[in-house]
């Protein structure tokens, strides 16, 4: 298991103690016991080195459910356990040295039972009993009384079998793993290639939304999809557009062979205002649902002689700020297969293409008398705005706080917090080279890339090298985006990061009252096709009292009624002054003093703002 789990890496950490346990196993049963155990004077110690090793994988087992469990086990076993092999020693050395030799059955016995001993001390204490744990358990014990040594060969054929068996499952676990996740991201890099060619104009609703829902039902092979609009005025949920043979989630007798027109009609013509419908249950408590076998799910099973029709759904809140806008519905795979967990992922990537279709129709029929150019602008604040977290994480060793202020000419800046498989933390900040409409569509494409390529996150170098190479084929040339990506390690209590072109990272060492102005590096994401030899991987040796500031050019940037620059050098006096406060705290005073320092001109860029604290 332990070399299954390192495939090629360096033991490290708690490995160590199973790679030295894996090497004194095998090399007992292989050679030492081997050896010793024909010798009269040291037979005694063979029965006492498999109780050892019982011992040994007694504590090394608990200690790795100690580190999966919420509730650790109680360290009593180690006293007990202690005890038991001292007094076994004091038998076996009394009985084999001081006894003839018929009674010198008397410590194997007593071998068997300490086994045994130690199996239902496992047993009590371990929340994951496994059987096959029991079976080396069994094997030890045979092997206090059949010391040949063909036996001791034998078992540890059986157990380089097992790990041939588990090796050759894990590696085509893998392979499934990364056909699937290369499967995924063609997906998901299709649909993106589709939304961008066809909705990018927002004046016509219903347009925009078929065309999003065409794309998206294509790209994760669904027979149909809706968008139900939530009317706030009303209290109600109405249908508004409809792709394909779609049934609706609402209690109804039409059989398979009712004709899609009538089905579009009944769906367009019903409002939903029933609290136990599936549709005003995801809106109202803004939370998706993964329905895969519809026939199991009571949800599905309340609409009747409807649910026949109904194999797998998949329905997704579209929210903007914590606003309600309506709920996403895809229904039924193509060839009666069942929607998985990556068609999840996928309709809740791409749910916000609609929450942007919806709010930004909503911004041009709110200011169809004005200019064109205000217009995109508002909508590029939008969108922008829609892709920023709508809270700070808690992790554990680092303190976080950011926020970004709109100008009045809306750019691409952009932050976010990512919670990654590995369990870590990525913290992100970047800016999008133009405003408006442009600048936010090129956001929304980016914020998807990351998304998708953090599923199956391997570190943050691959992640902005595989973007890059998604994103420099489609966006306009004269476009870019600089990025800064970092992981925290809540438990090594490491934070590394790739930089693609950003601004300086201002890194306050609290032992030597000393700030560090790291020039980030890199080069701009879509300015070239592949960028894999121009950026790196990078640590970041971060101290308890340590503060981080990240930001975007909108802060140097800044001007007063005097056209004067903010500038770098005043940024590093701030965090010289203000870098014993709390990331929040940090954070409000860098905004005042921009404010300050303004004196009312106004901002000419957006101003983003990343504090980490540790």
């Amino acid at each position: 298991m332990m070399l299954v789990e390192m495939h090629g890496r360096r033991p490290s950490g708690r490995q160590w103690f199973w790679f030295a346990f894996s090497v004194v196993f095998f090399v007992w049963h292989g050679v030492v016991a081997r050896f010793i155990a024909p010798l009269p004077e040291t037979r005694p110690l063979v029965p006492l080195g498999d109780l050892l090793l019982i011992f040994a994988f007694t504590l090394l087992f608990i200690q790795e459910e100690n580190r999966k469990s919420q509730e650790p086990i109680q360290k009593t076993y180690i006293l007990k356990g202690c005890t038991a092999l001292v007094v076994y020693s004091a038998i076996l050395i009394l009985s084999s040295y001081c006894v003839d030799s018929p009674i010198f059955l008397i410590p194997l016995f007593a071998t068997a039972l300490l086994a045994f001993y130690f199996d239902r001390l496992y047993s009590s204490m371990s929340y994951y009993p496994k059987p096959r744990l029991h079976l080396v358990y069994g094997f030890f014990i045979l092997s206090v009384f059949l010391v040949l040594p063909v036996f001791r060969l034998f078992f540890l054929f059986q157990v380089a079998y097992v790990f041939a068996r588990r090796y050759r499952n894990w590696i085509a676990h893998k392979d499934r793993i990364i056909a699937a996740h290369d499967e995924e991201r063609k997906v998901n890099h299709k649909i993106v290639a589709k939304m961008g060619e066809t909705v990018n104009d927002f004046s016509d609703l219903h347009e925009s939304l078929a065309h999003f829902l065409e794309n998206l039902a294509e790209g994760i092979d669904a027979k149909s999809a809706a968008i139900y609009v939530w009317d706030e005025q009303n209290g109600l949920f109405r249908c508004s557009d409809i792709y394909g043979v779609f049934f609706p989630l609402t209690r109804g007798n039409e059989m398979s062979f009712t004709h899609v027109e009538a089905l579009r009609e009944i769906a367009l013509a019903q409002n939903i205002t029933e609290p136990d419908n599936i549709i005003w249950t995801c809106g109202m408590s803004q939370t998706g649902a993964f329905i895969p076998y519809a026939n199991q799910d009571s949800r599905i099973l309340s609409l009747e002689s409807r649910a026949a029709n109904i194999r797998s759904v998949i329905v997704e809140p579209l929210n903007f700020n914590q606003q309600l806008l309506g709920v996403l519905v895809v229904e039924n795979k193509l060839y009666e297969r069942y929607f998985s967990e990556s068609d999840y992922y996928l309709v809740q990537n791409f749910a916000h293409y609609a929450t942007m279709i919806l709010k930004a129709n909503e911004a041009v029929l709110e200011r169809q008398n004005q200019a064109r150019t205000q217009a995109e602008l508002q909508l590029g604040f939008h969108i922008q705005s829609g892709l920023l977290p709508h809270r700070i994480p808690q992790f554990e060793g680092i303190s976080l706080s950011g926020s970004m202020t709109p100008a009045k000419e809306i750019g691409g800046d952009y932050f976010d917090f990512l919670t990654l498989p590995n369990g870590n933390l990525g913290i992100v900040i970047g800016d999008v080279s133009g405003k408006g409409v442009p600048a936010g569509m090129v956001m929304t494409t980016l914020y998807a890339f990351l998304h998708a390529e953090c599923r199956y996150f391997v570190n943050t170098y691959r992640a902005l090298v595989n973007v890059n190479a998604e994103l420099s084929g489609r966006i306009a040339e004269t476009m870019f985006a600089s990025l800064l990506f970092f992981e925290w390690n809540p438990r090594t209590k490491a934070l590394h990061y790739t930089s693609c072109g950003h601004e300086h990272i201002l890194h306050f060492r609290q032992k030597e009252n000393r700030l560090d102005t790291i020039k980030s590096g890199g080069i701009a994401l879509g300015m070239i096709d592949d960028n894999s030899k121009i950026i790196r991987e990078k640590s970041l040796l971060v101290q308890s009292g340590d503060m981080v500031l990240l930001y975007t050019d909108g802060v140097t940037e800044a001007v007063n009624d005097k056209r004067e620059m903010f500038g770098l050098s005043r940024l590093q006096a701030f965090v010289e002054k203000y870098h014993g406060l709390s990331s929040e705290e940090i954070r409000i005073a860098l905004l005042d003093e921009l404010k300050n320092f303004a004196h009312g001109a106004a901002l000419a860029d957006d101003i983003t703002v990343l504090v980490m604290k540790f």
